[in-house]
């Protein structure tokens, strides 16, 4: 009976230590779990905030800002400058500029010397409502923190070349950038744009966007905004079609460059059967194009096609183009 009743006891006791190892153990490892899950999220806000520093908002790629709204929704109550950070990146990615602003405000407080704070705030002054004194402020405080910061010369550029067509600063402010970092073919596109807009400097402008394929030969704005520089400068027509057709080869879906180079086939010698055909692209790609369904009809018009070229200005009237509007009004049309 004795032996019974001690074979029972250690039994249980045995059963007893069994079930504390086993949750000692399971604990153990939950606990490790979560510290390498903490690990690992720590990790990820550490990249996540290098990766935003790299990177300006409107280049962030899709990835890159479904990362940074993730951790913007899960971070309710921001105390730190890099959680401000985030709540402001994921603000900016969304258009929403006043609370991007609100954010960057607050990293400044915690770390006033924040230059990429006062660049990032700059470019939320510049998309709202075109805020453009406060935006070159705000680039002057970065760059008095970080005198080779390249990205702020750039932006800065941008900022000029949009308000009052300061394009001679706009340019000074490129070549900057393009000093501080060589490589910047952002900076040498819209210093071409500068140039084309200021006094018709297309020389240069072609320049600088022949330097910006030599960077990105896949840039297929550079080549459209080349052809663009053919077209007004001595109507070269030839060779703007050429630059069109590369950006397409580039960009099948870019329908500005069809547009375009049906106005150069109507221009160039009244090729009114290849620039229709061009339109019709530009229509196929974006139906509710107006202005492609107007020079259709001017298209039409030119080779006689009368009738054809009425229903093509009422359709771009029926689209809110104001010319196809007054062709048909003078000649008792109705849309």
């Amino acid at each position: 009976m004795m032996q019974q009743v001690l074979n029972f006891l250690f039994g249980g006791l045995a059963i007893g230590v069994l079930t504390f190892v086993i949750t000692w153990y399971w604990r153990k490892k939950d606990k490790r779990r979560e510290k390498e899950k903490e690990q690992e999220d720590t990790q990820k806000y550490e990249n996540l905030i290098e990766e935003i520093r790299k990177v300006q908002p409107k280049d962030a790629t899709p990835e890159l800002k479904e990362e940074v709204r993730s951790f913007g929704e899960i971070i309710t109550n921001p105390k730190t400058a890099e959680e401000y950070l985030i709540k402001a990146y994921a603000a900016q990615i969304k258009g929403d500029f006043e609370a991007a602003i609100g954010y960057y405000e607050k990293v400044i407080a915690i770390k006033p010397y924040n230059a990429y704070a006062y660049k990032n705030m700059g470019d939320a002054y510049s998309g709202s409502d075109g805020q453009y004194e406060k935006a070159i402020e705000c680039y002057n405080e970065a760059l008095k923190y970080k005198p080779d910061y390249a990205d702020a010369y750039y932006n800065m550029g941008n900022v000029y070349r949009t308000w009052n067509e300061q394009y001679e600063k706009a340019i000074e402010y490129y070549e900057k950038a393009i000093e501080l970092k060589p490589d910047l073919a952002d900076a040498y596109n819209n210093m071409g744009l500068a140039y084309h807009d200021w006094d018709g400097q297309y020389e240069k402008a072609i320049e600088c966007y022949k330097k910006v394929i030599e960077l990105e030969p896949d840039a297929a704005d550079a080549y459209y905004n080349m052809g663009n520089a053919y077209v007004v400068w001595n109507e070269q027509y030839e060779k703007a079609i050429e630059c069109y057709k590369k950006a397409i080869e580039l960009e099948p879906d870019y329908a500005d460059a069809y547009f375009n180079i049906g106005i150069s086939y109507k221009n160039w010698g009244e090729q009114y059967d290849k620039a229709i055909e061009c339109y019709k692209k530009v229509i196929e790609l974006e139906p509710d194009a107006a202005d492609a369904y107007y020079d259709m009809g001017m298209a039409y018009e030119g080779k006689g096609g009368y009738e054809q070229a009425i229903e093509f200005y009422q359709k771009a009237a029926q689209l809110g183009n104001e010319k196809a509007k007054q062709w048909l009004k003078e000649r008792g049309w109705s849309w």
